[in-house]
């Protein structure tokens, strides 16, 4: 005749279970957020071996609205644009709105959100891509709205006059794109597919620190890709010796 389990001996078990998981599951959160940290790293490389042959003009799909530049320089917004596949690089015939997930898009930190919506006819902005809260990557803004001073007074430039030289590539320490955190930018009502830091003695639009919405989501640290192609994470992007003051040229019409 068969014995059952006694009351203290299934409690005994469980308690044996309940300390492995309570060890087990802290080692598999780490470590899918370590999974997550090198593709969303992963992803960040991509988008900048993508900006290498765009701003040679090289990329599969073109340029955009920027081969009107000719060959020396490009508009960072075009950029963006290839990256979400939007505006003149829009890729679902004739569907006006497609889901992007991290399946299908480098423009997803998988930390984040994992999935958002484009809208055809668009340029890259809120009315193309959402919602805000759900973006996580940015791109230096001071490639997108360079700093113009007139009569002694600083302004941003519009993006339209706002041109990226070619000869970027020659500064490979040029931060390129980072985490942004896309749920702050909404709560500012700012869009946050461009961000930018306030520079130490500069006085200028950028000086407040309004454009400036990093995300640590990677465990307290930000990933940060440049136009070299490398990836870096940090605490504290301010104070990192990398080159936050290149901006893009400003062409008056």
């Amino acid at each position: 005749m068969s014995r059952g389990f006694s009351l203290l001996e299934v409690l005994v078990v469980m308690g044996i279970i309940s300390l492995l998981l309570s060890i087990l599951l802290p080692a598999i959160s780490n470590m899918r957020r370590g999974m997550n940290k090198l593709k969303c790293a992963s992803n960040l490389r991509s988008s900048a071996f993508a900006f290498q042959l765009f701003s040679e003009g090289e990329s599969e799909g073109g340029q955009g609205d920027s081969e009107q530049l000719g060959r020396s320089a490009f508009f960072i917004n075009d950029f963006q644009d290839s990256l979400y596949r939007v505006d003149e690089f829009w890729d679902i015939g004739g569907a006006t709105e497609s889901a992007l997930d991290t399946s299908n898009t480098t423009m997803l930190c998988p930390s984040g959100a994992t999935d958002l919506t484009k809208r055809k006819g668009f340029p890259c902005g809120r009315s193309a891509i959402g919602p805000l809260e759900d973006v996580t990557l940015a791109v230096n803004m001071r490639l997108f709205r360079a700093v113009v001073r007139v009569n002694g007074r600083a302004f941003l430039a519009p993006p339209a006059v706002t041109q990226v030289e070619r000869r970027i590539i020659n500064h490979p320490y040029v931060p390129l794109m980072l985490d942004v955190d896309g749920r702050e930018a909404a709560r500012r009502n700012l869009d946050p597919f461009y961000i930018a830091p306030p520079l130490a003695g500069t006085d200028d639009p950028y000086s407040d620190g309004r454009y400036w919405l990093p995300s640590t989501r990677h465990r307290g640290k930000t990933n940060v890709v440049f136009v070299g192609g490398h990836v870096l994470s940090s605490d504290r992007l301010e104070e990192e010796n990398w080159n936050w003051a290149y901006q893009a040229r400003v062409r008056r019409r």
